[in-house]
């Protein structure tokens, strides 16, 4: 083996490492969660329905995405329209996507919202719940770090996050959320039939 080979075998090694421990690094960013519990939520959805969690939840699982900011608006959008492609016939599985706007001035609350809700299918409103408190709770619930990012958590029927992950949703995380939830309604389902 002459000197040239040598040199892109180790560059190949190198890169091979390199993104097998980005992936390990992905992985652990989406292990499951300690079971911290969510905030009591009082809110309104863009359908003017009044959702009150943990409580809608009992005897179901959830799934809340949350954003921080304008731009983590896409993200959350891609998470969204998955879960609706997913979810959104389903009687055991809640899904909300959630702008947390607390830290918005409330001079202009009013506009925000009615710019998200614009943007928003009606057959996907009932599933939008704009915040306006409890910020810096939800910000240590989803281990907040980027205001960009898209925060997702599955959480069970008391309210307690089971799994989180945060980012653009890709293939490899939807798998493993629905896997989560998979494995959440067999939970409740085997409590039920106790």
């Amino acid at each position: 083996m002459g000197l040239f080979d040598l040199r892109r075998l180790r560059a190949g090694i190198f890169i091979g490492l390199t993104f097998g421990s980005l992936a390990v690094n992905v992985l652990r960013a989406e292990a499951q969660s300690s079971g911290t519990h969510i905030p009591d939520v009082r809110g309104t959805s863009f359908s003017n329905e009044a959702v009150n969690l943990p409580e809608a939840l009992k005897g179901k699982v959830g799934v809340l995405v949350l954003g921080f900011s304008k731009s983590s608006g896409e993200l959350s959008k891609g998470w969204g329209e998955r879960l609706s492609a997913t979810y959104r016939g389903s009687q055991e599985v809640m899904y909300f996507q959630m702008p947390v706007l607390e830290s918005v001035p409330k001079l202009i609350r009013g506009m925000v919202v009615k710019s998200i809700k614009s943007g928003v299918p009606e057959s996907e409103q009932s599933h939008f719940i704009p915040m306006f408190s409890d910020e810096p709770a939800w910000k240590k619930i989803v281990r907040y770090a980027n205001a960009d990012d898209a925060y997702v958590l599955v959480v069970d029927g008391d309210g307690r996050v089971r799994w989180q992950t945060s980012g653009k949703v890709s293939d490899a995380g939807f798998v493993m959320l629905k896997e989560q939830v998979a494995a959440l309604q067999a939970q409740s389902a085997t409590r039920s039939a106790k």
